[in-house]
């Protein structure tokens, strides 16, 4: 007598797997969307901060590639990403002073939604060693004054002085601290005369602790000695000055 057949239950497609996938395929688009849009929002000064950061790990120059929102205009680079109209405005006035000035790239210019901040050359503005200024770099600074005097909204200023890392090593300037702390005093003192209120001025020297560039050549010491003008946004709509962000004196 043959034995009964086994009886043998086919297997159940499991219905519902494709949903793993098509899970998977969903989180993927939303982070690549989280960082195409995260690509779009750019900060001129904090890409100065990481493009610092880049030089100083690799030896080497970091190329900006924001071109939508940085334009260079003769010899002034503007990046207006915040504070439109006051940088598109200081922007535009310094960019024709330095055409006619012939100050090459003595001066640059950028913007954020916290600050404006005017960079000057440190040669141009001081000579080597000193806290006095040189004719080209007072006849800027006054220039400088006159545009700030003219804003309405009473935006207060800091003018930082930097230098490269070598000491100056002299009695008046022992150190690189007492350097940059007059150049900044110096320059601030000047907006002052020409007729800028004291009580929105701020003198901060911070010699060589904000270096843009390696300090290994004569090209990255001559851009790490400059004088930044800091343009803040007007008291209480902003944040602090010790809390905005860094890109850069002189020396």
């Amino acid at each position: 007598m043959p034995l009964p057949k086994k009886h043998v239950c086919p297997e159940h497609e499991n219905a519902e797997r494709y949903l793993l996938t098509y899970a998977d395929m969903i989180t993927l688009l939303l982070a690549l969307f989280i960082v195409l849009y995260a690509m779009s929002i750019q900060d001129p000064i904090k890409f100065q901060i990481v493009a610092s950061s880049l030089q100083k790990a690799f030896n080497t120059a970091a190329r900006s590639n924001i071109s939508s929102s940085m334009i260079s205009i003769g010899t002034v680079t503007n990046a207006f990403a915040g504070m439109t109209s006051l940088g598109e405005t200081i922007g535009e006035e310094l960019t024709s002073y330095a055409a006619k000035e012939e100050l090459g790239d003595q001066i640059s210019i950028t913007a954020s939604k916290d600050a404006v901040v005017i960079t000057l050359a440190g040669g141009m503005v001081f000579s080597s060693g000193s806290s006095e200024l040189r004719p080209e770099g007072r006849q800027t600074l006054e220039f400088i004054a006159l545009r700030l005097h003219d804003l309405t909204d009473g935006n207060s200023v800091r003018i930082e002085g930097h230098t490269d890392d070598v000491s100056p090593n002299t009695e008046r300037f022992p150190t690189n601290w007492f350097l940059s702390s007059a150049r900044a005093a110096t320059a601030a003192n000047l907006l002052a005369q020409v007729g800028l209120e004291r009580n929105r001025l701020q003198a901060v020297g911070l010699a060589e602790t904000r270096p843009i560039a390696p300090n290994l050549t004569p090209e990255g010491r001559a851009k790490n000695r400059r004088v930044e003008i800091w343009i803040l946004p007007p008291s209480g709509q902003g944040p602090a000055a010790a809390a905005t962000p860094r890109p850069a004196a002189t020396r």
